[in-house]
């Protein structure tokens, strides 16, 4: 059988660059030319969160590409559509989250068979998924906006948790991928004022086209702001606390990053009557996200830093935990 070159996290929780078996889909699957798939903050850490990196497959969650064969059992789908791949959505359609329009906690989506992390994903030239994981790309889509539908539509479901953001003071901690499009789609949503917490200035210059007013260094910004949502998009214990003593009382923290420590003081909380919300995935943001990327409302191409091949996966992850560069994508064909 043909091999293929992948990025794995191996069986001994190591991420290594390796040949692999190209895959051959069942009938009831379908098998897809990787075009582009991005490192998220996630696959960095990857090797440390074996309750959600199961181990043994494929990384990469953050993948668009092209239907290149279709199982005997599948409908709906040709050889040539454009596609992005929902990683978490191959739902079972049957358990109490599904019924109840809650996708996002369905537990074989997320914590069975989401590819990239319990099931083979896009660091690798081709991979076979569930026809239930496609999302149809508009025609005149840009091939890097069809690989930012994942980080679009995670932002996007951070923001819907926040509620009413028109009008606000917001506040996104942390300026990675993801705190960057909070900040546009903050901005999309009529944000009164914007504000980005980062301490890497690399990461603060991309703050005017982001739509933030204010980008501050942790240190200028505490004691400094007021803000009436924060977006915690770091996964950092002391921007979360950063967070807590500057929300006005009665503000909302929606929880977007997780790393060690949480950095949630109750008696802030119970003090300023903070609501605090987790955002887990997306559910119908998935496919809004397509929508705002394929007509222009939310620019990435300047985020997108580097297209490297595959061959310098690994150096990208290098960079990319240094946090020398803000995105870097993976052309698994070059």
């Amino acid at each position: 059988m043909a091999m293929m070159p992948a990025v794995l996290l191996d069986d001994q929780r190591r991420i290594v660059l390796e040949d692999r078996q190209e895959p051959v889909p069942r009938a009831d699957q379908v098998l897809v030319d990787v075009d582009l798939c991005g490192i998220c903050g996630s696959d960095l850490h990857s090797p440390d969160l074996p309750q959600v990196y199961r181990g043994g497959f494929v990384l990469g969650h953050e993948m668009s590409g092209r239907v290149a064969q279709v199982g005997a059992e599948v409908s709906g789908w040709a050889v040539g559509d454009r596609v992005a791949l929902n990683p978490n959505g191959n739902v079972c359609g049957f358990c109490e989250h599904c019924r109840a329009g809650r996708p996002n906690f369905c537990h074989q989506a997320t914590m069975e068979t989401a590819l990239g992390l319990q099931a083979d994903g896009g660091l690798a030239p081709s991979v076979v998924v569930s026809p239930k994981t496609l999302r149809r790309i508009p025609p005149g889509t840009g091939r890097v906006e069809a690989a930012w539908v994942e980080p679009t539509a995670t932002a996007l479901r951070a923001l819907r948790q926040a509620g009413d953001i028109a009008g606000a003071t917001v506040l996104v901690s942390g300026g990675g991928p993801i705190g960057q499009l909070a900040c546009r789609l903050a901005a999309d949503g009529h944000a009164g004022r914007i504000l980005l917490v980062e301490p890497a200035p690399e990461r603060r210059a991309f703050a005017a086209a982001s739509h933030v007013d204010d980008a501050l260094t942790p240190d200028e910004a505490a004691g400094s702001v007021r803000p009436d949502v924060v977006l915690e998009c770091s996964g950092s214990a002391g921007a979360t606390t950063l967070a807590l003593d500057a929300l006005r009382p009665g503000g909302v923290l929606v929880v977007v990053g997780a790393g060690p420590g949480s950095g949630l003081d109750p008696v802030r909380i119970l003090l300023k009557e903070i609501t605090v919300r987790g955002s887990f995935t997306y559910a119908d943001e998935f496919d809004e996200a397509i929508d705002l990327l394929a007509d222009g409302r939310i620019a990435v191409a300047d985020l997108t830093t580097e297209v490297a091949p595959i061959a310098a996966a690994l150096s990208a992850f290098e960079a990319l935990r240094a946090a020398r560069t803000m995105k870097i994508l993976i052309d698994p064909h070059g």
